[in-house]
């Protein structure tokens, strides 16, 4: 079956179908991967994929598919493509071999082009070095040039070229929707460069020049990554003092309906002051309904992290929510820990 999703042609088939229509048609496979939680996914699937050039160029070419990551076999084609972050766009040939992956929202359907055309090797980097490095500071041959970096994941060369531009750019300018995907995209400026400061300094002038929407929606993925790893511990160096500096800035970015981001803060507040009392009202209020994909990493450190100071009927309802959550989870693997973990904390 074939539904007309806009202009972009997303067919409802298996990959395998859709690679055995592939074949037929001489195509490639163009897969949407998406989850039901990804703010940028709603906006790739609401306002560019829609757009009329975006489909005439990808139907042309492709046979369309979309799959939720977390439904399906959606778990199993991210597994297998690496797909680990929300959006990603899989090109495939029809024999199901990777040619290339775009990760991220793309705000413009000119852009989004563009990189399917860099993704598939038919514009090359090499010349744009060249112009470079001789000089050439236009700034739609910059731009151009940084796409280009960023589609075939040059992210180092795109520090370097980014720094220059923004050292030319006024303030009023650095605001623009044109260099939005500059600030976007966490491999070209990640947390605590200087783009995501001056971004956290001037977030009501970014929602005036590229929309409340998108900026909303980077902020709060940033937020939360930066959140979700203090949690699971990634950065041992990581104390209260690091919460707080998030905490002000989150409070500074005033997202609405982002109240679980302040539930991540108040955990991790507990934690680090090890007041059980401050962490178990914070806890109790986050996993009960966390998706399985991240209670799998999320949920075992702050009570591991607390060990020993967790009083008994606190222990008694962390053990009760982890028998609960033990059969309403998929992965087999994470129902047995839950359920042995139900047994350790007993030991807590």
């Amino acid at each position: 079956m074939t539904s007309l999703y806009a202009q972009t042609k997303f067919q409802e088939l298996s990959l395998t179908k859709a690679l055995e229509l592939a074949k037929s048609e001489k195509k490639l496979v163009f897969i949407d991967c998406y989850t039901s939680w990804c703010g940028p996914c709603k906006i790739m699937a609401k306002e560019v994929l829609p757009q009329k050039e975006v489909g005439d160029f990808l139907n042309e070419l492709f046979v369309c598919v979309k799959y939720d990551m977390e439904e399906g076999e959606g778990p199993e084609l991210a597994k297998k493509y690496k797909v680990d972050a929300y959006p990603t766009f899989l090109l495939l040939n029809a024999d199901g071999d990777l040619i290339n992956s775009i990760v991220g929202m793309t705000p413009m359907g000119g852009e989004f082009i563009y990189k399917v055309k860099l993704a598939l090797g038919e514009i090359s980097t090499v010349k744009m070095d060249s112009m470079y490095a001789v000089g050439n500071r236009m700034t739609r041959f910059v731009l151009s040039y940084l796409k280009a970096l960023e589609a075939t994941k040059q992210y180092d060369k795109a520090k370097v070229v980014t720094t220059d531009l923004m050292k030319n750019l006024s303030d009023s300018q650095k605001s623009y929707a044109t260099y939005w995907f500059l600030y976007e995209n966490p491999k070209i400026s990640p947390v605590g460069s200087e783009n995501i400061n001056y971004l956290l300094r001037h977030v009501d002038n970014f929602r005036k020049g590229v929309g409340v929407e998108p900026v909303n929606a980077k902020l709060t993925s940033m937020f939360e990554n930066q959140l979700e790893d203090m949690i699971r511990g990634r950065n041992k160096t990581i104390d209260i003092a690091d919460v707080e500096v998030v905490e002000k800035n989150l409070k500074a970015c005033n997202l609405p309906g982002k109240d679980y981001l302040y539930d991540y803060v108040a955990l991790l507040k507990g934690m680090f002051s090890y007041d059980a009392d401050v962490a178990f009202a914070a806890f109790m209020k986050i996993f009960p309904t966390m998706k399985e994909e991240k209670l799998n990493y999320l949920y075992f450190r702050p009570i591991t992290f607390l060990k020993g100071k967790w009083d008994d009927q606190q222990k008694k309802k962390l053990i009760d929510l982890s028998l609960k959550l033990s059969p309403e989870v998929k992965n087999v693997v994470l129902q047995d820990g839950l359920k042995y973990f139900a047994k350790e904390i007993k030991k807590f």
